[in-house]
């Protein structure tokens, strides 16, 4: 937190029956230094989407719906898309072919008329890729879902969520109203990473069932204990074994990752191999905030986190603070981490002999650095390419064919830092510029 400027933090690790550790680290409010805490309420973007998952199989469940049902056979979107008519169980995987559109609140271009949101979905019906299948993120789809569940239930989805897993699972203070960000004792406020520092910002409505929910960590741990008890909480079933089985397996063609590993999603949840098992999670972020939450079933163990700034990426650190409370090695089981230590112990300015030449080396995002040369002027982003010990290689690959590689030394008293442009070779030493 104190590395990424991250003020507040919330977090929740849990078993089966019960929280084994439940914290709220910072402030969630940098001005009046109210402190965070596990029920602070959180607008938590697409940790959404396994609520709207949930609620569409229980529709599943009780013979009111078929995954394989025709989307266009209860609302009339796409239902001219190119290639075969978009399903329910497209839109609950991802793998509708639909790119990502959704805006929830824009302007038509012509005469600056509000444009109603189905009829924007609508409208990128021709942009559908069909040449194979793939896993692709749709906020517009999980939005249709919502629309579906309203047809087929008769209640909107904001009430039938409310009723049939707020209730059941005791969520008495989550919402989909963002207004009580502003009235609620116990609330977030959100920041974007500036020059000039944090600056507090704000949360529109209009997510609905692909992002909309408003909660906190303390309440969004029974659903994920509903998913370790296979459909159960607190004694009151809410989906069947089976369906919860399904919603937890890969349902669309996955992504191939930097680490040599996969990831995809199922119904509501992205899927992965972690620490020798399936982990079932999701990511969160609308820029002012992060969160992840995730669930080992083989180990019956999870953990639920929120953040109210963008730094560390939400993912990495969640996967880690997961492994800790396996007992694993974070930055072994992580590999990000260790690299994110490493961009900012490299992080400084650098001087070569006698002041000829100056480069200062910044984060760009996540583990790419930046190189900023003096003389000649340059700048170039370079990705990690390898780490030995206390040696760090980073390059990137110009449009010529040359490569421009980085490498840090960190086993002495001073990083060193041996910078190859091609056939220019420097070196410079950590320090400010007028060493």
């Amino acid at each position: 937190m104190d590395r990424a400027t991250v003020p507040g933090l919330s977090v929740a690790v849990f078993d089966n029956d019960a929280v084994r550790y439940a914290e709220g680290l910072g402030e969630r409010n940098v001005d009046t230094h109210a402190p965070a805490t596990p029920d602070t309420l959180y607008a938590v973007a697409s940790l959404t989407k396994p609520f709207t998952a949930v609620a569409i199989l229980q529709l599943v469940d009780r013979g009111l719906l078929n995954l394989d049902d025709k989307i266009e056979q209860y609302i009339s979107v796409w239902t001219d898309v190119p290639g075969e008519p978009i399903t329910v169980r497209d839109l609950l995987s991802h793998a509708s072919g639909m790119p990502r559109n959704f805006v929830a609140y824009h302007d038509s271009l012509e005469d600056g008329q509000e444009l109603d949101l189905l009829e924007h979905i609508d409208g990128a019906a021709d942009q559908r890729l069909t040449d194979r299948p793939r896993y692709m993120y749709s906020n517009s789809g999980y939005f249709l879902l919502g629309e579906i569940l309203q047809q087929v239930d008769g209640r909107a989805y904001p009430e039938y969520v409310r009723d049939e897993l707020f209730s059941p699972l005791g969520m008495t203070r989550s919402t989909f109203d963002s207004e009580v960000l502003n009235s609620d004792d116990d609330t977030m406020t959100g920041y974007h990473q500036t020059e000039d520092g944090l600056e507090p910002g704000s949360v529109d409505d209009g997510g609905g069932p692909s992002g909309g929910l408003v909660s906190s960590v303390s309440e969004l741990v029974p659903l994920l204990q509903c998913v370790l008890n296979e459909g159960s909480y607190d004694d009151c079933r809410l989906l069947s074994s089976h369906l919860v089985d399904e919603m937890c397996r890969l349902q669309s063609p996955p992504l191939p990752m930097a680490d040599g590993q996969t990831s995809g999603y199922g119904y509501g949840w992205e899927v992965e191999e972690f620490l020798g098992e399936t982990l079932v999670s999701h990511r969160g972020s609308i820029g002012i905030s992060g969160r992840y939450m995730g669930v080992l079933r083989e180990r019956g163990l999870g953990i639920m986190m929120a953040y109210n700034a963008l730094g560390h990426p939400v993912v990495a650190v969640g996967k880690g603070a997961l492994a800790t409370a396996c007992g694993e090695d974070r930055e072994t089981v992580v590999p990000l981490l260790q690299q994110l230590d490493t961009v900012r112990s490299i992080e400084g300015a650098y001087t070569a002999y006698r002041g000829g030449m100056t480069v200062t080396i910044e984060q760009s995002h996540s583990s790419v650095i930046e190189v900023d040369i003096s003389s000649p002027p340059l700048t170039f982003t370079a990705t990690p390419e390898s780490s030995e010990g206390e040696s760090y290689r980073f390059s990137e690959v110009r449009g010529d064919g040359s490569k421009l590689i980085a490498e840090f030394d960190t086993k002495g008293s001073t990083t060193e830092l041996i910078l190859s442009l091609d056939k220019w070779t420097s070196r410079l030493t950590k320090g400010t510029s007028e060493q």
